[in-house]
């Protein structure tokens, strides 16, 4: 018995090819964002370790704080493939440039990284101490 052509069921399939597609395009980008912004964490906390602030606020909690901060970067992250399915669906956008799509990677990713920088400066600079 040869199945029925359901069209309806194609054009379902390709919307969920097309969600899918944009997750994983930005889902292997995530471990270069995660390396980028870790490495960063971790060379501000050496580099700040000394700094009176973590006498104030004690080793153990900046680290905790760290670990926070990049689960929060990440929530952030994953804005991207969420705008990115919206940017389809809503307005029925064909499809994202692969240019455009690296262009936002980077300039998110810069963007990620000058605020790492600004959280970390803000916790340890003293002027900011409670």
């Amino acid at each position: 018995m040869k199945p029925k052509n359901y069209p309806y069921l194609k054009v379902e399939e390709s919307k969920h090819s097309v969600a899918k597609d944009i997750i994983l395009w930005w889902e292997k980008k995530r471990p270069i964002y995660n390396a980028l912004i870790m490495t960063l964490s971790i060379f501000l906390i050496y580099s700040f370790w000394d700094y009176p602030m973590r006498k104030i606020i004690g080793g153990t909690q900046i680290i905790l704080e760290t670990l926070i901060f990049i689960f929060g970067a990440n929530v952030c992250y994953s804005f991207s493939w969420i705008l990115g399915i919206g940017n389809h669906y809503v307005f029925k956008a064909k499809s994202t440039s692969q240019t455009f799509k690296w262009i936002l990677f980077i300039l998110g990713t810069i963007l990620s990284l000058i605020w790492t920088n600004f959280h970390f400066v803000l916790k340890f600079d003293v002027l900011f101490a409670n």
